[in-house]
């Protein structure tokens, strides 16, 4: 028996309309909703770099790899492929957001056949992982392009009285 993480019958995926395959609604989800719990293979950031040498790169899927909490990231399962979450793709002004690290939610009312996505600089801007990609939300609020990692974190100063 495969065991895979729980996503609801509420999604489905499909060709996206920002790059390759993404989630979509297939109902209305309230907002509020769970809409899935990713899954995988939990491994200290310390260690990817190993895996990356030890397990081939189309079962290891480090593009759908995301941080779960400060140092530690969460692979798919790279043994039975990705789970339908892995497909749920970055937008600037998203409608899901991750929670206790792994649970998606809705942010808002998602319509039925709409694109769900998070802004992964949410999850991902917690560790030494370092990445930046050309965003395609098409949000208005759309910046053009993601970074993530230490040399894109802004330093926040303390004004002291």
């Amino acid at each position: 028996m495969k065991i895979t993480p729980w996503v609801s019958s509420a999604v489905e995926v499909k060709k996206s309309g920002m790059e390759g395959k993404g989630v979509y609604s297939v109902r209305e989800i309230k907002e509020g909703e769970v809409i899935g719990v990713f899954g995988g293979i939990v491994a200290p950031e310390a260690e990817i770099e190993n895996l990356t040498r030890t397990v081939p790169a189309e079962k290891l899927n480090i593009d759908h790899a995301m941080y779960i909490y400060p140092g530690f990231i969460m692979l798919h399962d790279y043994e039975n492929g990705c789970d339908p979450l892995c497909f749920v793709n970055h937008a600037c002004d998203p409608s899901a957001k991750v929670v206790n690290g792994i649970v998606l939610v809705a942010k808002r009312a998602i319509p039925a056949g709409e694109e769900i996505s998070w802004d992964y600089r949410q999850t991902d801007n917690v560790g030494n992982w370092t990445y930046e990609f050309k965003c395609q939300c098409g949000t208005p609020s759309c910046t053009g392009l993601v970074q993530v990692g230490p040399k894109y974190r802004t330093k926040v100063t303390v004004a002291s009285n």
